[in-house]
């Protein structure tokens, strides 16, 4: 009998031990996610900057620039058949809402303009490689205090030459951070994302673009869907031939 308390009482101090010092490894990302801005919300777009305001293209880059505007018009618009923009051009997007989920692993970015999805993994939770390029490429991120830095490569091109196009080659560093503002004497949080676009083939300089979101809880994203074939088809019946954009020299 005397062993079966001795036992209980260990058992016992172990317990209180263990909820005295829990194991780190259970509470560490919960208390690291705990100090970072939160991105999770209904968000609108509420302005957006340049620098330079007209792009610095390559000569090859601008004399593809003079093809495109000799063949397409203002209506040959491929937003207009939902193409996606993809990045840089969605960090401000069209007049519509954005919805961002945030774990600690990852932001999930939806838009209701055209339907676009995009994923940003964090640095340090063992982010997948990417398989293919794509419009919105491949976004890793990680955390300088308060500000998210983003890095995203593997874009596909962007042959779209009036609406900044793209390389595949092209390289995005984005600067994410929350603000609060005085909107219609309330305050409301902002997200202001400082972006710079790199491309050698296509600009001689950075682009630099400032995107700002504002924080509407009153939205909801809606339906907003169209077909690729459309475009295609479009382009097809006008003759109209886009640039190759790995095809420009390297500088």
């Amino acid at each position: 009998m005397l062993k079966s308390a001795s036992t209980a009482a260990l058992v016992t101090a172990l317990a209180a031990l263990s909820a005295c010092n829990p194991d780190p490894s259970a509470t560490a990302p919960v208390a690291a996610a705990a100090q970072h801005p939160d991105f999770s919300g209904l968000w609108f777009p509420a302005g957006r900057l340049q620098d330079p305001q007209r792009a610095e293209y390559t000569p090859a880059a601008a004399a593809a620039l003079a093809e495109y505007e000799k063949a397409f018009a203002l209506d040959d618009d491929p937003g207009r058949y939902c193409q996606w923009p993809g990045m840089p051009r969605a960090i401000w997007g069209a007049p519509f809402a954005v919805e961002i989920q945030q774990r600690p692993q990852d932001l999930t970015i939806y838009w209701e303009g055209y339907g676009m999805y995009r994923k940003i993994y964090m640095a340090d939770m063992n982010p997948p490689e990417p398989i293919l390029p794509s419009a919105m490429g491949h976004s890793v991120a990680r955390w300088e205090g308060d500000t998210l830095v983003v890095e995203t490569t593997s874009l596909k091109p962007y042959p779209y030459m009036t609406r900044l196009a793209t390389s595949s080659g092209a390289h995005v560093v984005e600067r994410m951070r929350l603000e609060e503002r005085d909107v219609d004497g309330q305050t409301t949080k902002h997200i202001v994302n400082e972006v710079v676009l790199t491309d050698p083939k296509v600009y001689t300089t950075p682009i630099k673009i400032t995107g700002t979101l504002r924080h509407r809880s009153d939205l909801q994203l809606l339906e907003y869907t169209c077909t690729d074939a459309l475009w295609d088809e479009y382009l097809s019946e006008r003759g109209l031939a886009l640039p190759d954009m790995d095809a420009l020299p390297d500088p």
